[in-house]
């Protein structure tokens, strides 16, 4: 069977009149890969030749579960999402991704998962020919491909636990501590939360009332405030450490 390399999105380098599709785009191996950088190191070399800026707007298909796994995936602005859906309708989001995340690093030769845009997203795509072509004879990057793989395959395990030994509550903690570790924040303890309230009980296994209830649980014990549906502040961070670990 032929696999689907169809994948979407517009190429903000491209030049408006070309008529080219975005996925056959050149990239320049040899100069390095910002795709292996951080942004405030991106910014300041010429490594940026590598790989291409793409925009997509929200809850637009990135890539499907199935298709040829040709590219990864770098955030740039934006959130996105990963999720499957099983046979009855359900959706479960597996795994999310915020600004200078990658994605799409899986070493099947298909995606595993489909990703979407959760908002408009501006993201870096470079070709795993060239990812492939960078690791051979250069240690350093070869060392950051699989730190990003180790950490990926992290993320995985720890959510699997999650779904299988948590409580709804204990869930919610949990997925206000890795924000508030991944400092998305503005100021000290207020978290711009990347998805809606359904993407999140999606990604904790839980209905969205449940979701809801374990927030306003959290509320009444003070252990956080909600002043808008995107925004959450923590008051207090050893409770919900503690929530987390089910030491209460």
């Amino acid at each position: 069977m032929q696999r689907k390399v169809a994948e979407t999105g517009r190429d903000l380098d491209a030049h408006p009149s070309s008529g080219e599709p975005a996925f056959v785009r050149p990239a320049v191996c040899e100069q390095g890969c910002r795709f292996f950088m951080d942004e405030a190191s991106a910014r300041k070399s010429d490594m940026d030749k590598v790989g291409v800026t793409m925009k997509f707007v929200r809850n637009e298909t990135i890539y499907s579960k199935g298709d040829e796994a040709r590219h990864s995936y770098k955030v740039i602005e934006g959130a996105v999402r990963l999720s499957r859906i099983f046979a009855d309708g359900r959706r479960q989001i597996v795994n999310f991704y915020l600004p200078d995340e990658t994605f799409g690093i899986e070493l099947a030769e298909e995606y595993t998962s489909t990703a979407e845009a959760v908002g408009d997203v501006v993201a870096l795509r470079c070709p795993r020919a060239c990812i492939a072509q960078l690791t051979e004879g250069n240690p350093d990057i070869s060392q950051k491909r699989l730190a990003m793989l180790s950490k990926s395959l992290s993320a995985a395990e720890r959510h699997v636990a999650m779904l299988g030994h948590q409580s709804a509550k204990e869930r919610v903690a949990s997925f206000f501590l890795a924000l508030e570790m991944q400092r998305h924040t503005d100021v000290e303890g207020m978290l711009d939360l990347p998805l809606s309230r359904q993407d999140i009980a999606d990604y904790l296994g839980l209905t969205i009332e449940t979701t809801c209830r374990a927030l306003s649980d959290l509320k009444r014990q003070k252990i956080i405030d909600a002043p808008s549906r995107r925004r959450i502040v923590i008051r207090d961070l050893a409770g919900l450490q503690a929530i987390a670990e089910g030491d209460v």
